[in-house]
């Protein structure tokens, strides 16, 4: 796993990656959001373990997962999933705070607990992709963020 640290305006080494999974149809990356450096919200971003055992904490952060589309025997889209602490109809929430769904794109699943999963077109480009996805992840968060990015990059295992 490498890991780049960006912000939304230097996201082309995230980028760069994503076109590099998209010709290999393997790996992902998953975006997670820089938080203040201050115990009170590191705590916060941990359930404790009475809450994660029943599922009733949840973290304020959101993460990202973005997957290439994968050919083959059974093909597979491109994938953006978030899992983010909003609740409910998430698609709309964003829709209200001025970040609507792109035309093209298909949402799989907007559900309270299991988050975000959401089809952009293959043909999305890649910077408008991850740039969608950081400002649904901000919005989404419940919690104060630093405004700068780490993307986690999961590369195809070789043989």
């Amino acid at each position: 796993m490498d890991t780049i640290e960006f912000s939304p305006e230097a996201g082309a080494a995230v980028v760069e990656r994503m076109a590099a999974l998209s010709a290999a149809q393997d790996g992902w990356i998953n975006l997670l959001p820089g938080v203040p450096d201050d115990d009170e919200t590191q705590d916060l971003a941990r359930p404790s373990a009475f809450g994660a055992l029943l599922g009733s904490a949840q973290s304020p952060l959101t993460m990202g997962t973005w997957m290439p589309a994968r050919h083959g025997r059974r093909s597979r889209e491109v994938t953006l999933g978030i899992m983010h602490p909003r609740g409910r109809r998430a698609i709309q929430q964003l829709a209200g705070m001025g970040i609507p769904l792109p035309e093209g794109w298909r949402i799989r699943q907007d559900h309270n607990r299991r988050g975000l999963i959401l089809f952009p077109p293959e043909t999305a480009p890649h910077a408008d992709v991850l740039s969608w996805a950081l400002r649904a992840g901000a919005a989404l968060a419940t919690t104060e963020l630093t405004g700068s990015w780490q993307a986690r990059v999961y590369e195809p295992l070789t043989d």
